[in-house]
């Protein structure tokens, strides 16, 4: 069925009609991700990400890195609701396998019977496979996925022999902090140096966090309620925070992402019923991004919005 991109992602003026898929028989219902009807989508990468799995792509293999919370994994997940395209996910350590991509045998009712892997399932039905923070994957068990990120795309089954073709709409979607370059700032544990031979077969899209309007817009859905001078002081204090973020070469190592700046707005909300609590707002920042950080850059952090608020007052 068809719709515009104008209904679908709420792009003013873009009437291109664009095509929904139909859901697939045998398909579990939880492959396919549900609309969040307040997500705001970052355009630009919106636009890029609807030519790689709509178009015809050069490649079609994404990597998606940023920093942690930015949205890098909803944003996969809010366009393909929309397009009724089937995900399958697997979360990545460096204990994750080959296997635990392809599938294996599992005994049903005294049978032994293969199961597909989230990999196989999206190759075999044109869905995506969501390979969430792949940069900590060994680099050996990266390099068994080189027939899948090929041109061919393909993958041969190693406990039946089976060679599965993917469909032609399978896209692979990695994401990562490092893009495989390995993490001098100690910030994320557990990232791995990948191949350049297994980097050089993605395209690569890095995401940013929102522009500070977009972040306002989107608290102010989720939290309508909240003051406006209150969401901007999230806002604000969220971008003071990032610029000092030991991965960027600061001194912080607390990171306020917009994941835990929707978390903080919706708490203050909450926390403003709780009989009590004199200043929710303040309640809530230590709740949901301050308490277990280092206590001087707590206190750091602390200390600018304790100020903001008292000039405002």
């Amino acid at each position: 069925m068809s719709n515009t991109i104008e209904n679908l992602f709420g792009i003013p003026g873009a009437s291109a009609p664009i095509q929904v898929r139909e859901r697939i028989d045998g398909i579990p219902a939880q492959a396919y991700p549900a609309v969040s009807a307040g997500y705001v989508f970052q355009l630009l990468l919106l636009k890029k990400l609807l030519r790689f799995l709509l178009g015809n792509p050069a490649r079609r293999n994404a990597m998606l890195i940023g920093e942690p919370g930015v949205g890098k994994t909803s944003i996969v997940n809010e366009i393909a609701s929309r397009l009724n395209i089937p995900v399958f996910s697997l979360a990545c350590s460096g204990k994750t396998r080959f296997s635990h991509m392809v599938g294996g045998y599992e005994i049903v009712g005294g049978n032994t019977q293969w199961r597909d892997g989230p990999l196989v399932m999206a190759m075999r039905h044109g869905g995506i496979f969501l390979a969430n923070e792949i940069t900590r994957l060994d680099s050996g068990e990266q390099m068994n996925l080189a027939e899948v990120l090929d041109s061919r795309a393909s993958i041969t089954i190693p406990d039946t022999g089976e060679v599965v073709m993917a469909d032609p709409n399978f896209r692979f979607i990695a994401t990562g902090n490092s893009g495989g370059y390995g993490d001098d700032s100690g910030v994320y544990q557990g990232e791995r140096i990948s191949s350049v031979a297994f980097l050089d077969r993605f395209q690569v899209f890095k995401v940013g966090h929102m522009d500070a309007t977009d972040e306002q817009a989107l608290l102010q859905k989720l939290a309508p309620s909240l003051p406006v001078a209150i969401v901007e002081g999230m806002v604000k204090l969220a971008g003071e925070v990032r610029k000092n973020f030991v991965g960027r070469g600061g001194t912080l190592r607390v990171i306020m992402s917009t994941r835990s700046l929707c978390v903080w707005a919706m708490e203050t909300v909450g926390y403003s019923k709780i009989s009590g609590i004199v200043d929710s707002a303040r309640e809530a920042l230590l709740d949901t991004s301050l308490n277990g950080a280092p206590e001087d850059e707590a206190s750091a952090v602390l200390e600018i919005w304790d100020r903001w608020v008292k000039e405002g007052a």
